[in-house]
């Protein structure tokens, strides 16, 4: 087997030298200019921490966002929060926020601006994802008008995106669990048309992406408190929207790791061949695999896709995974590959 290459999903563990002061900064008990040299600080380690696993594609970390999405409904005018963020009760915990006008973020979400401190630490940075304009409004109250607010929820988007590209990205990411989840736990039939909507929001956020800047896709069920969203795990609800997405987006991202997802890999074929898969083999949410377990799955997965548009991933990101053990299981995954 030739080597296939390997690339980072966006989140790291904190370094625990910087969890204090970013704990302060996540809480909003200091600004960006004092949590500046801590942001530094982790991201570098970070980076380094993914290069000195040997990946082939590397992430910033994510190290200024405290949990996925949940920093962003705090940036955005237009909405009043009715529940805190408890990250301490999982699901439950997830924050809630009342759409009261106009939505919009006026400094951003914090992707872009992150990137460019990461990218003047780190030149063969050039990758960054932000949650889709579908994703973001899993912290909105009210779920019944989520088409009301489509056109400015894909603007917020599509300005970080344009921001990312501006700041020298050559590949932007969405993150689209909520969308992975969705079709997951649609019926039979709605699972057409819901593919075409989700689609929709996806293609609208990467209209203005130039074709020389690669657009991906990361799907997965969720990662809050290391627990999925759903225990219905397949890969076959999925299909329909990624074929929707053909001319759309270049590479998809899947969370394969689930024993439902693995089951049913060979599905990862019917895939538009135009775009790129990356599967994502490596769990972030149990201990890590041992080099030969995951180079079992690619031997299957090189029969099924080939090995001309195969990468290799962990599931989700590694920011919710014991430190050494997200070290660890990216060095198998690594070396399963190679």
């Amino acid at each position: 087997m030739s080597s296939i290459k390997t690339t980072a999903v966006g989140s790291w563990p904190i370094p625990f030298g910087q969890r204090n002061t970013l704990k302060r900064f996540y809480a909003g008990e200091l600004s960006e200019a004092l949590a500046y040299d801590a942001l530094i600080a982790a991201a570098r380690i970070a980076m380094d921490e993914q290069i000195a696993c040997g990946l082939n594609e590397i992430s910033g970390g994510e190290v200024f966002a405290p949990d996925f999405v949940h920093h962003i409904a705090p940036r955005l005018s237009g909405v009043r929060a009715v529940k805190l963020r408890n990250p301490a009760l999982g699901y439950a915990g997830v924050g809630q926020y009342e759409v009261i006008g106009p939505l919009g973020a006026p400094s951003g979400t914090g992707h872009a601006a992150a990137f460019r401190r990461e990218k003047a630490l780190e030149p063969r940075l050039n990758k960054a994802a932000v949650p889709s304009p579908y994703t973001i409004t899993m912290t909105f109250a009210d779920q019944t008008r989520l088409a009301t607010h489509r056109e400015q929820l894909v603007a917020i988007v599509a300005n970080e995106l344009s921001d990312l590209v501006t700041a020298g990205a050559t590949e932007v990411q969405l993150d689209a669990p909520v969308e992975a989840i969705a079709a997951i736990q649609s019926s039979a039939a709605s699972a057409d048309s819901l593919a075409k909507t989700l689609a929709e929001w996806i293609a609208a956020a990467f209209a203005e992406v130039p074709t020389s800047v690669r657009r991906s896709v990361h799907f997965c069920l969720g990662d809050v408190s290391r627990q999925p969203a759903t225990e219905q795990q397949n890969l076959r609800a999925l299909l329909p929207l990624i074929q929707a997405l053909e001319g759309k987006v270049d590479r998809a991202l899947l969370e394969c790791s689930y024993v439902g997802q693995w089951r049913e890999h060979a599905l990862l074929g019917d895939i538009p061949a135009s775009i790129e898969v990356v599967a994502g083999i490596a769990d972030v949410k149990s201990a890590p695999q041992s080099s030969d377990e995951l180079r079992r799955k690619i031997d299957a997965l090189v029969t099924t896709v080939g090995t001309e548009r195969l990468l290799l991933s962990t599931s989700c990101g590694c920011g919710r995974m014991p430190h050494d053990n997200a070290i660890r299981l990216n060095r198998n995954l690594v070396k399963a590959a190679t």
